[in-house]
């Protein structure tokens, strides 16, 4: 194979420039509004940057579609130019909708956002295509996409790597310091310049060309058939013995499965679009008959799928995880009907249909993000109704205790709304504000702890920690720290508790760490004597952090919030966390590991 020479890279480089201009400023946008983001070292602020950042993102899928459209089809200069334009206009109007602030937003918008990319990726992948009969030159153009991100994925990589320890290596030798977000910045103007670029010089122009292409690299082959095929059986024997195990025991199918079909199904389609080309060949004959009998094994799993999740949704409401359970439900159960029934069959359907249901989903009533909110606020109602807290539309404060599983549930529900969606849709049942002032951001919702507060009803907190996991609770380190009266600084890190205690040695004064994780005691030294200490009992911050901040690890907790403090007559103490992980054991929550600042001082007389 004979290499490129740099001047042919040079010349693709600036053909990629004159075919795709838009999406390459597309990139350069979201490449540099993500820089100022991650630079930026002020205290917490809107910024117009989140909004650019988001439409730029959308903008590569979107305006590559439409520049591969443009060519496709010929289209004259004034039409080549005036979709495009529009397509601006579009991301421009989705880009008033998002938040000036997303680390304190709802997750919606994240969520809006990837739901939109994957819509235009597959844009990419079909719109080219679309109304053109050349199922082999669309497999052929898919195939060369996903190979060239791979390859700029494996290139930014060793890019990455390369100059990540080049700055490393200048740190360390010249003592030149170099901020930690440097790498973080690197990542980003490699991912959002070169692989973006590279990706475009690799975009194929002559697409007429692909249906005569009768290249099948052979590990795909060997992928499909070695790899994914018994994965499939592996599959397919757990969910029909699971099947058998609900009939015989007439019982409800567990959520648990519902992953397992979505596996089996993704795994299949994929086996299927990997071997298609291939599918008519004497010895790959088998391809056609496995397709057709995977489609027939499919259809018992739809039906556990729709009955596992439709459990959940009548217990506890429609949720967007549960709405795209059902949504792909469905989906499954279309393409059955159309891979079973329908007389000419083309793999355009797959991609296509989830890229037209990804944009349906995002927007509109019966879009997953209304169709939720209204579900877990008609839930929240009915529960607030039933303990008469909730009257002709106005929150009655409880004047008794309500059931825990009731009071849990109702946690449950605002912590929902205040993660995903806010509390638009419930204010006006309050007379409070359900919203806070923060310095630099404006309002934002207050704590869900907060608002079930004003319900009269005790906080429940979420069931955190599944498996054995656990979780991480971050200081927010932007803002700047008030050392007040303090004279020395000692850094503690706890990693594990490995031994029966860690003592920090610095000026007279020791730092003893207990094997619990749960003490840190100062101790004021003078000629080898103890003469003051004073002890510091993290448990109950500890305690009060999860309460407020648990539900989902957070990593902008105000630096307040995560200190405490001690003072005997001699010396006083401040322990201020930068992080803490903590993991359930048995019943009990138990500190694991974490970093943290210790400010003392000698008591002045």
């Amino acid at each position: 194979m004979k290499l490129p020479s740099i001047q042919q890279v040079a010349r693709e480089s600036i053909v990629a420039v004159r075919r795709f201009p838009l999406v390459l400023i597309a990139a350069v946008a979201a490449t540099v509004s993500a820089l100022m983001i991650v630079d930026y070292e002020g205290p917490p602020t809107t910024s117009i940057l989140f909004k650019i950042l988001f439409a730029s993102i959308l903008g590569f899928p979107l305006l590559l579609a439409s520049a591969l459209v443009a060519e496709r089809r010929e289209w004259p200069k004034s039409m080549a130019w005036g979709v495009p334009v529009i397509c601006v206009v579009l991301l421009a109007a989705y880009a008033l909708t998002v938040p000036a602030s997303i680390p304190t937003a709802p997750q919606l918008h994240l969520l809006r956002l990837l739901i939109l990319f994957l819509a235009f990726c597959l844009l990419v992948a079909t719109a080219p295509y679309a109304q053109v009969k050349q199922l082999n030159g669309f497999w052929q153009y898919n195939r060369c996409l996903v190979q060239r991100i791979l390859l700029a994925g494996l290139f930014s990589l060793t890019l990455y790597l390369g100059l990540a320890l080049a700055l490393a290596a200048v740190d360390q030798l010249f003592g030149i310091d170099v901020p930690e977000r440097r790498y973080g910045e690197l990542a980003l103007v490699i991912l959002g310049v070169f692989a973006t670029w590279f990706f475009l010089v690799g975009v194929s122009k002559d697409l007429d060309a692909l249906e005569t292409l009768t290249d099948y690299p052979r590990v795909l082959k060997v992928f499909g058939q070695y790899i994914l095929s018994p994965l499939l059986v592996v599959y397919l024997v757990i969910l029909y013995a699971y099947i058998v195990k609900i009939i015989v025991e007439w019982s409800w199918p567990r959520g648990m499965v519902s992953g397992l079909i979505f596996g089996f199904a993704s795994t299949g389609i994929v086996a299927y679009l990997l071997l298609h080309p291939i599918r008519h060949e004497r010895e790959n004959r088998w391809i056609t008959v496995a397709a057709r009998w995977f489609w027939i094994a499919m259809i018992p799993m739809i039906v556990v799928l729709e009955l596992a999740i439709w459990r959940r949704v009548s217990e506890y409401g429609i949720t967007e995880n549960r709405y795209f359970a059902l949504v792909l439900g469905g989906w499954l159960a279309a393409m059955v009907v159309y891979f079973l029934a329908a007389k000419t069959k083309s793999i355009k359907v797959v991609p296509a249909s989830i890229g037209v249901l990804a944009l349906l989903v995002s927007f509109g009533p019966w879009g997953v993000f209304r169709i939720s909110e209204r579900s877990q606020v008609g839930r929240l109602e009915k529960l607030l109704t039933q303990n008469n807290l909730l009257i002709k539309g106005k929150v009655q404060k409880a004047q008794t205790a309500i059931a825990q599983a009731d009071a849990a549930q109702i946690s449950s529900v605002v912590r929902y709304l205040q993660q995903n969606h806010g509390y638009a849709q419930i204010q006006p049942w309050f007379s409070q504000s359900l919203k806070r002032d923060s310095a630099g951001i404006g309002l934002i919702d207050q704590p869900p702890a907060n608002v079930v507060a004003y319900l009269g009803v005790e906080y429940s907190e979420a069931p955190i920690f599944w498996g054995g996991r656990s979780r991480r609770l971050r200081a927010n380190m932007k803002q700047a720290l008030s050392i007040g009266e303090y004279d020395h600084l000692m850094v503690v890190q706890r990693l594990g508790a490995l031994t029966p205690d860690t003592t920090h040695v610095e000026e007279g004064v020791t730092c003893v760490i207990d094997s619990s994780l749960e003490v840190i005691t100062a101790r004021l030294v003078d000629g080898g004597a103890i003469v003051d200490s004073v002890q510091i009992r993290l448990r109950p911050l500890v305690d009060s952090l999860l309460r407020e901040y648990g539900a989902l690890g957070r990593d902008d907790i105000p630096v307040e919030r995560m200190s405490v403090e001690a003072a005997t007559a001699a010396m006083k103490l401040r322990v201020v966390l930068l992080s803490i992980e903590v993991r359930r054991d048995g019943d009990d929550l138990k500190p694991i590991a974490y970093d943290a600042l210790t400010l003392y001082s000698r008591t002045r007389q």
